[in-house]
């Protein structure tokens, strides 16, 4: 009779256990080389339920991705499973809700041999459906958080053990690798999308401008014959477009608010000290093609009232509103009105430079509205009218 007796496990269990080994690096290697060849995001999650479930020579496998605002898990991927499940079944995300709310919480793998005997957290009925008896997950980790759970289930009785919950924490540290770099693949991919939209938006605008500014020389010398009178009245116009514009750059945006670009255009007739000039309207948000237009207009109004109206008086005053209400088809109706009094005797022009075909025609023609100007003797009085989308149509 022997000594002792011999403790090693028999040569079938070895072999076995060989083999399970050998699929186990296969699957790891397969599954680096799928997720590294694939863009798609959904594709490399499938093949990875795939291969973990062969892997662990289980019939069932799927990718939780929690989800924070809901507080739960949603069947992101998965193989093995009924129609429906996948994309569609979600688990409570509690520490006892579900094997994956409690992985989650502790942070670590979870292995249960057998469901039936299972005290530490619910069961999903869609396990219940499906047979499952056994189960083993680790958490899919993540650069701003956990990504989900990663679960292998058997619809019979599996030896799940400490070794293959090793290999799923590896493998799901090579899946979690898999989903960052998709993931910044994907948003890499809309920052340039974003990039070309953006560069399309200032070429536009650059050829607005462009027409503007040309417009604006050409005009500008009709008007004032005087090189010095020139420069003065065009390098003018060019800083109201420019603080037009830069509103818009500011705020990397396509529209602009008139309540904060009528204080800036109108900041160079104030800079000398107080200036009697009210600004009294709401919060209008503006294409930006439209705020050029109206900038150029406050810089011919208030020149104007420096030059001969309100302004040009220390009892001068200046009143500028506007107003806005819903029109046809969504779009507002505006109406802004610039009203002076208490300067010098107002009458018509015998001649109507560029600044008064601006204000008259251009604005009408480029907001599609109605100007009028009324030579009050007490002051001049302008109404402008239009039509604005609404705020997020523009």
């Amino acid at each position: 009779m022997p000594d002792h007796l011999d403790s090693s496990p028999p040569p079938d269990a070895l072999e076995a256990q060989a083999d399970r080994l050998r699929m186990q690096r296969r699957a790891l290697a397969e599954f680096g080389l799928a997720a590294f060849r694939s863009g798609d995001l959904d594709a490399v999650l499938n093949r990875a339920c795939e291969l973990v479930a062969e892997g662990l020579d289980a019939e069932l496998a799927k990718v939780l991705e929690y989800r924070p605002e809901q507080g739960d898990f949603l069947v992101r991927a998965g193989v093995g499973w009924k129609p429906g499940v996948v994309g569609h079944e979600a688990f409570a995300g509690g520490e006892s809700a579900s094997p994956a709310g409690y992985a989650l919480k502790r942070g670590e793998p979870v292995i249960s041999p057998d469901l039936a005997d299972e005290g530490r957290f619910a069961i999903p009925e869609v396990l219940h459906d499906h047979g499952v008896q056994s189960m083993v997950n680790v958490v899919i980790a993540g650069e701003d958080g956990p990504y989900g759970v990663l679960e292998v289930d058997a619809p019979r009785q599996h030896d799940f053990d400490e070794e293959d919950a090793a290999f799923l924490e590896n493998y799901a540290n090579l899946l979690a690798a898999a989903i960052e770099r998709l993931r910044g693949h994907a948003e890499l991919g809309q920052a340039l999308s974003e990039q070309k939209v953006l560069v399309g938006e200032l070429a536009h605008r650059v050829r607005n401008m462009l027409g503007l500014v040309q417009a604006l020389a050409s005009q500008t010398v009709a008007e004032d014959a005087g090189a010095i009178a020139y420069r003065d009245a065009f390098l003018g116009r060019l800083g109201a477009l420019a603080r037009a514009e830069g509103l818009v750059f500011e705020d990397h945006a396509q529209s602009l608010d008139l309540s904060q670009l009528a204080p800036r255009a109108l900041a160079p007739f104030t800079a000398d000290g107080p200036r009697a000039i009210v600004v009294d309207g709401p919060t209008l948000w503006l294409p930006a093609r439209i705020g050029r237009i109206l900038g150029l207009v406050l810089h011919e109004l208030a020149t104007n009232a420096t030059k001969h109206g309100a302004l040009s008086s220390p009892e001068g005053r200046v009143r500028l509103a506007w107003q806005s209400e819903e029109a046809s088809q969504g779009d507002r109706h505006v109406r802004l009105r610039w009203s002076e009094e208490g300067g010098p005797a107002v009458t018509s022009p015998s001649r109507r430079g560029f600044g008064t075909r601006l204000l008259e025609r251009l604005a009408c023609y480029e907001l599609e509205g109605t100007a009028s100007l009324d030579y009050r003797p007490e002051g001049l009085c302008y109404d402008l009218t239009f039509e604005a989308p609404r705020e997020g149509t523009t």
